[in-house]
């Protein structure tokens, strides 16, 4: 009995420590969140599904966290991802925190197709009593300060010590005003225990242990653009040699009529 208990409590230590939470507080009627909590959907495949959601290219998962039954259409998102904190209620979908989301991968996608104007990044950090005092306030500078035209729209809240009922309020006051003025605009939050500073730590020790070779990263329309270029040169390559032979080879008194009707008549007495 015993030693039942101890492995459960290490269970939910080990689980805890992984924690992660996505939560829709409003959006249009085609998108809609996930409602099985007992698959083990993990960070990676929020990140999956976001991208596939904004339109660009995505790692395969069979674990769907956001719904739309209009993929054609690209809806308006405010994301609000408050790092080194595991939940902020019970009603959100649980995510086990795998390290898989990462800012700068949106931001290299959109880079390749040379749309960074999507995206619009903003940042607070609450590592002190003092920050988190004056949450409110910075969080509302932050809003006021994002780009107003970019279709997505990402803050980052980095908590080295932050206590989870402080934080409540001011958001939820701020998701409310956003989903007041902007009703058809996807609005969530996103928690993750792990933080971007802890990610990047850990990615850099796994290349300089594993000796990683990062591969140049290349647009989705690369195969496309190198096909039509290579051929079409191609093709007027040999067009060019094909005019050079036939210079090279042309004989001007019988491959062609110019001389024969210019050239003169001896008279005939």
């Amino acid at each position: 009995m015993n030693f039942l208990l101890i492995i459960t409590l290490i269970s939910s230590v080990i689980y805890s420590s992984q924690a992660g939470q996505c939560q829709v507080y409003s959006g249009p009627n085609y998108v809609s969140l996930a409602t099985d909590k007992t698959d083990g959907k993990t960070v990676s495949d929020f990140k999956n599904n976001l991208l596939t959601l904004l339109g660009l290219s995505a790692d395969k998962t069979d674990k769907a966290v956001l719904y739309s039954t209009n993929p054609l259409t690209i809806p308006s998102i405010w994301l609000f991802h408050i790092e080194g904190v595991d939940k902020l209620s019970d009603n959100g979908l649980p995510l086990v925190d795998d390290g898989g989301f990462g800012i700068d991968s949106f931001q290299s996608k959109l880079s390749n197709i040379h749309k960074n104007d999507v995206l619009s990044i903003g940042t607070i950090v609450l590592a002190s009593d003092s920050d988190m005092d004056n949450f409110d306030k910075s969080l509302q500078n932050q809003i006021s300060q994002m780009n107003s035209q970019a279709p997505c729209k990402y803050i980052v809240m980095v908590c080295d010590n932050c206590q989870t009922d402080k934080l409540q309020i001011p958001l939820k006051s701020a998701l409310d005003k956003i989903a007041a003025s902007e009703p058809q605009t996807l609005v969530m939050t996103l928690t993750t225990t792990e933080t971007a500073r802890v990610r990047r730590a850990r990615q850099a020790e796994q290349q300089t242990t594993g000796n990683v070779t990062i591969a140049t990263m290349y647009s989705d329309e690369y195969p496309t653009m190198f096909n039509l270029f290579f051929w079409t040169s191609l093709a007027f390559a040999l067009i060019l040699i094909s005019i050079v032979y036939v210079f090279l080879t042309l004989d001007p008194g019988s491959d062609t009529i110019i001389y024969r009707m210019t050239a003169p008549r001896l008279k005939v007495d």
